[in-house]
């Protein structure tokens, strides 16, 4: 109990104020909210993405669905083209917008939210030409390579590279550049006021004009000056983002991700919304877009909410079983008949704050222990291929087995290993929750 005390003390005056400041800056704030928006692009292009798979989810049909529904595909998989593989975009609009929005509701009421994801937008596509300066000559690069096609500056694959999930992060950061551009001009009044009795339509077009230009200039003068060291934003971030995709390509770093997560929510601050929804979804997006088209990352899409969090962070679900079948005390029966039904659609707030988990000696260590355990086997499963990697985007709400059916293009063998997970972390829990139990059991006789 005194570890767990110093573990707690550590926590709480230690991680959680910096942590708990960094989730509430604007920055975070916007990124987070358009990682949510950017989930049903993901999932509509999956469907189609799934379709190209029939032949595979169901081989005695293959003869029938290339003889039909297959020979559609070129016009239907427009659809993941546009979505999947233009999700940068969603990303540069979304963040841009929802920053501009937090700035108009506080400090700067002439903001206008369109306007500012707009000018994201604009930003975000100033930088997808690549150019190179030599001898003082600019000049757009050109490269009819198989591997790599580079058509007047902008590398292709089946579509424009840099849209997809390669180009999240150079979304994120021109979309916050932009919004901060467009700030200081509103703020200093550096814009064009159009008299009274104008369309509010095109005041805001004007009022958007100068930032617009000061947009553009900046852009050209950062580009101008990567491009005569032979490089540019996109290519600078390779480095450090390789670096950060390498930590998410290993077992031990998605160990480690997983305890940051878990002993941020023992202490009550959503370790999920920090860690995972601000910075790893990004890169789970961009290996997801890689494996479809033929990369084989393990730690891609929502391999999370497939494999580890079985009922949410944590692995609940299997908690929550084992108080509705198992509990003895009033309390745990009451909560498990409550929250299993959320449980199943991975949402678990009621167990987590209601046994509660949080600063709970009893059942933070399986709550801890239980992620990692299933990160090992779903890990290593995927790595020797006893199960297929995943190519798919499902919603995170996804029950237990069916997201790891759709994520992986109809593996059972994902299945199986989503109900192993469950089945350990219910003999993880038991012990623990027996414990907790019977000291709840014997308090409710007093």
């Amino acid at each position: 109990m005194k570890l767990m005390n110093v573990v707690f003390t550590f926590l709480e005056n230690k991680l959680m104020p910096p942590l708990n400041k960094l989730a509430n800056l604007r920055v975070i704030q916007a990124i987070m909210q358009a990682g949510v928006v950017t989930v049903p692009f993901t999932i509509v292009g999956s469907i189609f993405l799934i379709i190209n798979n029939l032949p595979q989810i169901i081989p005695p049909l293959a003869p029938f669905f290339e003889q039909t529904v297959l020979k559609l595909s070129p016009l239907y998989s427009v659809v993941t083209t546009m979505s999947i593989d233009s999700i940068a975009i969603f990303y540069a609009l979304a963040t841009a917008f929802y920053l501009t929005e937090s700035y108009r509701q506080d400090t700067a009421k002439q903001m206008s939210s369109f306007v500012g994801a707009i000018l994201g937008l604009f930003a975000f596509l100033l930088t997808i030409v690549q150019v190179d300066i030599q001898n003082g000559q600019a000049q757009l690069l050109q490269n009819s390579a198989e591997d790599s096609i580079i058509y007047n500056g902008i590398a292709l694959d089946s579509w424009v590279t840099r849209f997809s999930g390669v180009g999240i992060f150079i979304g994120i950061l021109t979309a916050i550049l932009a919004v901060q551009i467009y700030r200081f001009c509103i703020i200093k009044n550096i814009t064009i006021r159009m008299p009274e009795g104008v369309p509010d339509g095109v005041s805001k077009a004007f009022a958007s004009l100068i930032p617009a230009i000061s947009i553009a200039f900046t852009m050209v003068i950062i580009n101008g000056i990567l491009a005569f060291f032979h490089t540019d934003l996109h290519a600078i971030l390779t480095q450090p983002f390789e670096f950060v995709k390498g930590l998410t390509g290993s077992w031990l770093g998605i160990v480690i991700i997983m305890l940051l997560i878990h002993l941020l929510w023992v202490v009550g601050v959503h370790g999920t919304a920090i860690i995972k929804n601000s910075f790893i979804n990004p890169i789970l997006l961009v290996a997801l877009t890689e494996n479809i088209n033929g990369a084989n990352n393990i730690f891609a899409g929502d391999f999370v909410n497939m494999y580890i969090f079985l009922g949410g962070a944590g692995s609940t679900l299997g908690l929550v079983l084992l108080m509705v079948f198992n509990a003895k005390s009033d309390q745990l029966k009451v909560l498990g008949k409550a929250a299993i039904l959320p449980g199943l659609f991975n949402i678990n707030e009621p167990v987590i704050f209601g046994a509660p988990i949080v600063y709970n000696p009893y059942l933070m260590i399986p709550f801890i222990l239980t992620p990692i355990i299933n990160v090992t086997i779903s890990y290593f499963s995927v790595s020797v291929g006893l199960v297929n990697k995943i190519i798919s985007g499902i919603p995170w709400i996804s029950p237990v087995g069916m997201g790891a059916f759709l994520g992986t293009g109809g593996d059972f063998r994902g299945v199986l290993i989503a109900f192993v997970n469950l089945a350990v972390s219910i003999l993880i829990y038991y012990p623990f929750f027996k414990m907790y139990d019977n000291k709840l059991y014997a308090q409710q006789q007093k």
